[in-house]
């Protein structure tokens, strides 16, 4: 106990001896006990991202299994050697741009981990749509060939079959793509979801990144353009069937066989749209992934002071401390109240807080909680009652911030008088 509090105590036990000895009737209307300043951060976590996997089919074989949401691959056929020595376990601080002791505000950038795996990811999403988009270009080169074809009577048997062979082919393609869609339709609406998930996590009054909107929007926009190409491709569905039928009849009739080369020359621009969907649904991969790169930001979700950083190139764990801020506002003080003295106290009540480092008549502060059970203090927090004597504990908030961490005496303002003291009492 520090000198200033010793002789505070005194007098505070020689005023109350005093009045006891003149027979005084007032009833006191205070207590004075020790509390200690709480020492509350936030922390930024280290974000948990996707890191891509290698894909060894080359595009040459036929896919199966789960869909990957970020990189629009399937899971089989992936390189195992990231999970076998680890990688995307971890991840690296690459930048750090704020120390401890800075201040900082909600929604500045604090740093990013190293993201060149998740651009790697962006690269290779686009390179399949950009594969995709060549199927296109593919389809409308054979649409070209069929006017070519056309003008060669005698070879309008081998035009015919090339026609049939090509909407059986577009037919495979198209429940393929149709299967491929079904597929990415609930990953980008778990992609939304997550989104959503993360707008969610920011706190009141933060700014909303302008990305994690704008990934919003497109990700709503993916999941309108896939439900289209649903209905599209079953309506093409049926004109292959239909066209199919009549390309097989011009082989039997070819004087039929102009017409027919004309309805395979229309599957063929069917087949043309259908890829120009699947190319199109190709974009969520492509959006998940720059998501992923947003992610790979550091944020502060409070205004305040930064009290503990990682430096630049730590390699840490998904989840792990990166940062950790102590928020710029009012002090919240624990206190620990004997029993009859939590009779004489209020959620509302007045007090004042003193330090020994301060001058005047103290911070003021209000009795905020009050706790619902009695419990032995724990030994670290500064308290006059005896930590093997069970108390309730009990939290005030100041008018302003004060040192974390440091014992303070706490005059309240009771609510009740104490016992002995009432007019019943007397």
């Amino acid at each position: 106990m520090t000198l200033g509090r010793v002789i505070r105590t005194g007098l505070a036990t020689g005023l109350a001896l005093a009045l006891a000895l003149a027979g005084c009737t007032a009833t006191p209307s205070s207590l004075v006990v020790s509390g200690t300043v709480e020492n509350r951060v936030e922390t930024v976590a280290v974000p948990s991202v996707s890191v891509p996997a290698v894909n060894l089919d080359a595009g040459f074989t036929t896919l199966t299994g789960t869909r990957n949401p970020v990189t629009g691959r399937t899971a089989t056929n992936l390189s195992t050697v990231g999970s076998t020595y680890g990688f995307g376990t971890f991840v690296r601080l690459a930048e750090v741009s704020v120390a401890v002791g800075d201040r900082v505000t909600a929604g500045q950038s604090l740093g990013r981990i190293d993201d060149a795996a998740l651009v790697a990811q962006v690269a290779a999403a686009k390179a399949d749509q950009e594969a995709a988009l060549a199927q296109v270009g593919l389809l409308g080169d054979a649409i070209d060939t069929t006017y070519d074809k056309q003008s060669d009577v005698n070879d309008a048997k081998a035009k015919v079959r090339d026609a049939i062979n090509k909407i059986h082919d577009g037919k495979q393609k198209l429940l393929k793509a149709r299967a491929t869609i079904r597929k990415n339709l609930p990953l980008a609406k778990q992609g939304l979801a997550a989104v959503e998930h993360a707008i969610a996590q920011i706190p009141p009054g933060v700014p909303v990144p302008a990305q994690l909107l704008e990934q919003r929007k497109k990700l709503i926009a993916a999941i309108k353009a896939m439900n289209a190409g649903l209905k599209k491709i079953n309506g093409l569905l049926h004109t292959l069937a239909t066209g199919l039928k009549k390309a097989r009849s011009g082989l039997r009739k070819l004087e039929d066989a102009t017409a027919k080369i004309t309805d395979a020359r229309g599957t063929l621009r069917d087949l043309k749209d259908l890829a120009t969907i699947q190319a199109d649904a190709l974009k969520v991969p492509v959006d998940l992934a720059r998501t992923q790169v947003v992610l790979a930001g550091l944020t502060s979700p409070v205004n305040g002071v930064v009290v503990a950083a990682a430096t630049a190139g730590s390699v840490l764990a998904p989840g792990a401390t990166a940062l950790s801020i102590r928020e710029t506002r009012p002090s919240t003080v624990t206190a620990w109240l004997a029993s009859d003295q939590v009779t004489r106290v209020c959620e509302g009540d007045a007090a004042s807080i003193v330090g020994d480092w301060m001058t005047g008549d103290g911070v003021p502060a209000t009795l905020t909680r009050i706790g619902t059970r009695s419990d032995y203090p724990p030994t670290s927090v500064a308290t006059e009652e005896i930590h093997l004597t069970r108390a309730v504990e009990v939290e005030f908030t100041a008018t302003e911030q004060l040192p974390a961490g440091v014992p303070v005496e706490l005059h309240i303002n009771s609510c009740h008088p104490a016992a002995g003291n009432s007019d019943s009492d007397r």
